[in-house]
């Protein structure tokens, strides 16, 4: 089931020399329920204005926004029910205890406190805050703040999660807390999640498939297709028989073999589906004499995969985004 779509997304604001600056252009994305997909691209790339595009805060110059098959442009509070963002410099009312917020939030979605408590509780105890219910949110660190604003966002159950860096400056502990509890959300209750992050490990722990954007979607896909890892493979040998990448090489759907340097190790390139060429490969080396210790994929990490995609995309992007 798709959850977003957007076709011909486009944003355009006026300059104030009475230019334009493109900040997105033309972004067609399908994400699908409870799919975590990653949205890259370097500062001024257009990432947090199609966040905003995408839960209407701003209005988009041309294109469509569809959250579970519902036009935003003519349903918006249909589409913002289902839609919970939580941006990188969310505020809160720090006069307020963590009680008293989640209550006055829970008002505005029309939920009573009975059904605030019940919701949040096992999302405070999950990330370690349940103790701190009666206490004002000034006193809060800001790894504390920042996972008191992820429960605010889905009280009201949304189906649709936007983030924009959600774990920018915190600590390691509270960073896997977060992932922990966006991992669930997906998992066990079919919320997707678009996570903008420079953060790359992060991409790379949480995310189903990856965009890379620089004012134009220049790469989308799951990560190790992007990288090509499902079709590179690495072959450790234990030791280096005379013609083991000659038999490799003549196995159906093997594209190229390349040896190290030290001969123990084939990069193999794959035309067809894994499943269908690695037992085969391994069978031909084992009968020619090669000792198999190891077979994994083998592909660009995804910081060069960026590096290469923003440097050769070009076509602008830095300070698009006002």
């Amino acid at each position: 089931m798709t959850s977003i779509e957007t076709r011909n997304l486009t944003m355009v604001y006026k300059s104030r020399r009475g230019g334009e600056i493109v900040a997105v252009e033309s972004l067609d994305l399908s994400i699908r329920a409870g799919e975590v997909f990653g949205l890259l691209g370097p500062n001024g790339a257009g990432k947090t204005t199609t966040i905003r595009m995408l839960c209407g805060l701003i209005r988009p110059t041309r294109g469509t926004v569809h959250i579970d098959g519902i036009d935003l442009s003519t349903h918006p509070q249909d589409v913002r029910r289902r839609v919970a963002l939580v941006p990188e410099d969310a505020g809160d009312f720090r006069n307020l205890t963590l009680r008293e917020e989640l209550d006055y939030y829970g008002a505005l979605y029309g939920l009573d406190r009975a059904t605030v408590r019940q919701r949040s509780e096992e999302l405070l105890t999950r990330l370690g805050l349940a103790d701190r219910c009666n206490d004002l949110l000034k006193t809060f660190s800001r790894g504390m703040r920042r996972k008191f604003h992820l429960v605010r966002a889905v009280l009201h159950e949304p189906r649709v999660l936007l983030l924009d860096e959600p774990t920018a400056g915190l600590d390691p502990n509270v960073v896997e807390d977060v992932w922990d509890l966006l991992k669930a959300l997906a998992r066990d209750h079919q919320v997707t999640v678009v996570l903008c992050s420079h953060h790359l490990e992060e991409v790379e722990r949480l995310c189903d498939r990856v965009g890379i954007l620089k004012r134009r979607l220049l790469v989308e896909g799951p990560l190790a297709e992007l990288s090509g890892a499902h079709r590179t493979y690495r072959i450790r040998l234990a030791d280096s028989p005379n013609g083991c990448a000659e038999v490799a090489a003549r196995v159906a759907g093997v594209r190229r073999v390349e040896r190290s340097a030290d001969d123990y190790t084939l990069r193999v390139h794959l035309d067809g589906e894994p499943a269908a060429i690695i037992p085969e490969l391994v069978r031909r080396l084992v009968a020619g004499g090669a000792g198999v210790v190891e077979v994994a994929p083998h592909g660009r990490d995804l910081r060069s995969l960026y590096r290469d995609a923003v440097i050769e995309g070009g076509g602008g992007g830095e300070g698009a985004t006002p």
